[in-house]
C-alpha cells in the first residue's frame, strides 16, 4: 500500500509540473527574423492589449497589415496607422506611422507571425497574424 501511495504522489508531481510548463508564456525570444519572411499581407487572428491594469482581447482580430519590401506598410487597423515605414533589425521592428511610433519584437513560424511590444501611448500588446 505504501508503494501505491508513493506512485500516486510521484504521478501528481509529474502532472503538476507538466501543467506549470504548459501554462508558461515565455513570449518572443531573441531569434533573428529574415526580412523576406515578413513581406506580404497578414491578418490578425488573435490580439491582447493591456493598459492601466486592464486587458482587452480581440480588438485587432480581422485587421490586416501589408509589409512591403521597400520598408513601407499599409494597414486596416487605425491603431497601427493606415500607412507608414518599418525597419527590422534582428527580431526587433521599429515602425513609424501616421498614428504614432512603436517598437516590437517579432517571431515568424511558417505562416504565423507574432508581435509583442509597447506603443508610444504605453499600451502593451501581443498580436498573432496569419499570412494571407
Amino acid at each position: 500500500m505504501k508503494k501505491l501511495g508513493f506512485y500516486f504522489s510521484a504521478l501528481a508531481v509529474v502532472l503538476l509540473s507538466s501543467l506549470a510548463l504548459i501554462s508558461c508564456d515565455e513570449g518572443i525570444g531573441d531569434e533573428p527574423v529574415d526580412v523576406k519572411d515578413c513581406i506580404g499581407t497578414w491578418m490578425c487572428i488573435q490580439s491582447t492589449d493591456e493598459a492601466y491594469g486592464e486587458s482587452v482581447d480581440g480588438l485587432l482580430v480581422g485587421k490586416e497589415i501589408t509589409l512591403k519590401e521597400n520598408g513601407t506598410f499599409t494597414s486596416t487597423a487605425s491603431s497601427f496607422g493606415s500607412y507608414g515605414t518599418w525597419v527590422l533589425k534582428g527580431n526587433e521592428v521599429t515602425a513609424m506611422s501616421n498614428a504614432g511610433n512603436f517598437v516590437l519584437k517579432v517571431a515568424i513560424n511558417g505562416s504565423t507571425m507574432k508581435w509583442e511590444g509597447t506603443a508610444s501611448n504605453g499600451v502593451k500588446f501581443k498580436y498573432t497574424f496569419r499570412k494571407e
